[in-house]
């Protein structure tokens, strides 16, 4: 009796270790070292069916055997509490395997859709590794017999090998830092263009032990900068035919001005030329007279040439020439050239300019024919209206230190509200005549120095104000 009741409580005992271990098994994955144990126990616990069986059919057993029952029955509840115990652990254990599994396999996939590699070398020893991802970009070979730091070296371009030996043995003996960006070769590939850092670890004596490195292939960003500086590139030329094309517009609109200013010098060269030649023909002219003579036919022709001057300049086409501008001598200049070209009588200018107004750094061009179309605009406006008095009053000044701050304000009607918000647009016009590209080119032309400009004053009699502002120098 005391033999069965052992019996059964080792079948029991056994039972539950099976059910244990085949949970874990399910747990870990079916690893190995649980289907081992389970495999043990399920032979035991087959034994022990066996046994019970045999006792049952009147079989009889000795003390022995009851000995060696009660062995069993206490190796199979230490078991039951050892797998108890170590359930939580191995399950932890299991799942921070899976997490640090799902981690390196997030970690493959950064690095190949960044195209990142790293890699160490062990400088005392040799020895060279490096991520599968930078074997991939080298193309080592997968006996892995080709990676070492030579190896790395002998893909680095030739035409950048020196630089990136200099770089390195800096880092090393140096103490710098180890950045660059050189090109690689790889066989039967395009050049790869790879930006390289490395940190290195130095021992106590301050001699270098590991390199450790990163490289990424930046060929498709390398590739999309140079396209974007070829569109920049055509982008700008683009826009300095557009301004070319504008200022050669406006010149034809002033025309008729123009020719009028170059014929009043030319018709006084002629009357002095003239006069000087039928005076000579008579013999009633002084050596003092002839002298003044042609001083005034000098002094026409140096007018009808700072005409043509101005005119050859503000048509030119050339890069931009960035300088030092002093605003208030280009603010007279340019009223000048207009005033000589506008032929109407009841125009007038007020330019105020605040004293010591630092100089800006921009093309000098590029702003004459920002003032230009802004002045022009007013006076057409102005014309338009058949405004009796015709003022336009340019006002300049510093704004914050670091601008300087133009603004033309016309006595014309001013912009209608409705046209206010399109006025920049390009292509728009509330002209009878023209392309719409004035304003448009004009406030691209600010902005690409970092300036804004803006209408600040809308419809009714009080005209119209335009204001830019560009940055000082420095």
């Amino acid at each position: 009796m005391l033999y069965g009741v052992l019996l059964i409580s080792s079948i029991l005992l056994q039972a539950a270790a099976v059910i244990q271990s085949i949970y874990l098994l399910r747990t870990t994955g079916w690893r190995t070292p649980w289907l081992l144990l389970v495999v043990a126990i399920s032979l035991m616990l087959i034994r022990r069916l066996s046994e019970f069986y045999l006792y049952l059919s009147g079989h009889q057993f000795h003390s022995p055997q009851l000995f060696a029952e009660i062995l069993a029955i206490t190796a199979s509840l230490l078991l039951l509490i050892a797998l108890t115990r170590l359930q939580p652990i191995i399950v932890s254990t299991d799942a921070v395997r899976k997490q640090l599994n799902k981690s390196r396999r997030q970690l493959r996939q950064a690095q190949h859709m960044a195209k990142l590699g790293f890699w160490e070398w062990n400088i005392i020893s040799n020895e060279f590794n490096c991520s599968d991802e930078m074997a991939c970009m080298l193309a080592c070979r997968k006996d892995k017999t080709d990676r070492s730091f030579q190896g790395l070296l002998e893909r680095v371009h030739q035409q950048d090998r020196l630089a990136f030996r200099e770089k390195m043995n800096n880092a090393l003996y140096e103490h710098e830092s180890f950045d660059i960006k050189h090109r690689l070769i790889i066989k039967d590939e395009p050049i790869h263009n790879i930006w390289h850092q490395a940190e290195v670890i130095y021992d106590k004596a301050g001699r270098p032990e590991y390199v450790y490195g990163i490289l990424q292939d930046i060929t498709e960003q390398t590739l999309a900068q140079q396209r974007l500086a070829e569109i920049n590139t055509n982008l700008r030329q683009q826009q300095i035919e557009l301004a070319h094309s504008t200022r050669m517009a406006t010149l034809g609109e002033m025309a008729s001005g123009i020719a009028h200013e170059i014929n009043q010098p030319l018709g006084a060269i002629l009357i002095y030329a003239n006069g000087g030649k039928n005076q000579l023909a008579e013999s009633s002219l002084s050596i003092s007279e002839t002298g003044e003579l042609f001083e005034q036919i000098v002094t026409q022709a140096e007018r009808a040439a700072e005409i043509i001057k101005r005119m050859r300049a503000f048509v030119r086409k050339e890069d931009v020439h960035i300088q030092e501008i002093d605003l208030a001598a280009l603010i007279k200049r340019v009223i000048a050239f207009i005033h000589a070209t506008n032929l109407s009588p009841k125009l007038t200018f007020e330019a105020e300019c605040e004293p010591s107004l630092p100089t800006v750094q921009a093309d000098t061009i590029q702003i004459e024919q920002v003032i230009t179309n802004l002045i022009l605009n007013a006076i057409e406006s102005m014309e338009q209206a058949n405004s009796h008095y015709q003022v336009i009053r340019i006002h300049t000044c510093t704004q914050d230190s670091h601008f300087v701050q133009i603004s033309i304000s016309d006595t014309g009607p001013g912009v209608a509200e409705d046209i206010q918000d399109r006025l920049f647009d390009p292509f728009f016009t509330s002209k009878a005549k023209g392309l719409g590209l004035g304003l448009s080119i004009c406030k691209t032309i600010i902005e690409n120095y970092d300036g804004k400009l803006e209408l600040l004053t809308g419809s009714g009699q009080s005209g119209a104000t335009f204001q830019f502002t560009l940055p000082t120098k420095g």
